[in-house]
């Protein structure tokens, strides 16, 4: 029986406008004048294209290192289209502590784990950031990596994540829940959906009642301030008999024509996970 990990809460995504900001520009990280001083190096054209910005907190020791640390591509970084921020207020408001007060970087695309808060210091350095968390933590490990001794012999070849792969999320009716049907037996079906990395929006949502046999498309839901970036929120009905109802399955594709897989390969962190979104055993009236 297909599950939806149950370390992932379908609620968790949480996006914001963000407020002043100040964009990590060409201009601001070139390689050359006071950053470049600063860093202490110079970089050729070859060196460039291995090149990162990194990001790091020295707020708070962390549980597996000293610091909190991460890295992007330098190339990523000054694109103008990537629209990597440092962001000092969301929403109208400045940042709170919880959001990363006073200056958080935001990579739009990139795993969250490389949007530091309390950010401290930015360098401009030839490889990605050492800290832990970019070189032990937030990979894809092969499925070979089975458990932490194992795992040993991977972690220095294996990528450390940087772009998210297209995901859903049905954020109703619940798992284990109990819904009513209206006129015609339809119940209404609620949820939202990201694209890949830089290959946003989602164009097209799909949710299937007979386990992928057939998919129905679902109304995308637009709204003036979206981006490529956002998630998009979706909504239909469907009709379905009263009793239980075993699974409702979700599929989303983004402009690049990346769609959800039936299922996502099993990695030891449990990160990346992206097979069709579910909601299971919940009950009509």
């Amino acid at each position: 029986m297909r599950r939806q990990s149950e370390a992932y809460d379908a609620n968790e995504d949480e996006r914001g406008g963000w407020g002043e900001l100040v964009r990590c520009s060409r201009d601001e990280l070139q390689m050359e004048g006071p950053i470049a001083e600063r860093a202490s190096i110079s970089l050729c054209d070859d060196d460039r294209k291995s090149a990162h910005v990194a990001f790091a907190s020295y707020e708070a020791e962390c549980q597996d290192d000293s610091w909190y640390g991460a890295s992007i591509p330098l190339d990523r970084a000054t694109r103008r289209d990537a629209e990597v921020v440092l962001a000092l207020e969301m929403n109208d408001e400045p940042l709170t502590i919880s959001h990363g007060y006073p200056v958080r970087v935001v990579t739009p695309g990139i795993a969250g784990a490389r949007s530091v808060k309390w950010l401290n210091q930015i360098t401009i350095q030839k490889k990605e950031s050492q800290n832990h968390y970019q070189q032990r933590d937030y990979k894809v490990m092969p499925p070979e990596a089975t458990d932490a001794e194992t795992a040993e012999k991977y972690w220095d070849t294996t990528a450390a994540i940087m772009e998210m792969p297209v995901n859903s999320v049905i954020a109703w009716p619940e798992s284990g829940g109990k819904v009513r049907r209206g006129e015609n037996d339809l119940v209404q079906v609620l949820g939202y959906a990201l694209p890949s990395g830089a290959n946003g929006p989602v164009v097209k949502f799909e949710v299937s009642s007979d386990g992928g046999s057939s998919w129905t498309e679902a109304e995308l839901i637009d709204h003036e301030e979206e981006g490529k970036w956002s998630r998009k929120l979706w909504q239909m009905v469907i009709a379905l008999r009263p009793g239980k109802c075993p699974a409702l399955y979700s599929r989303a594709t983004d402009a690049a024509g990346n769609t959800q897989p039936e299922e996502s390969q099993w990695n030891l962190r449990g990160v990346c996970y992206n097979e069709w979104g579910a909601t299971e055993d919940f009950e009509i009236l």
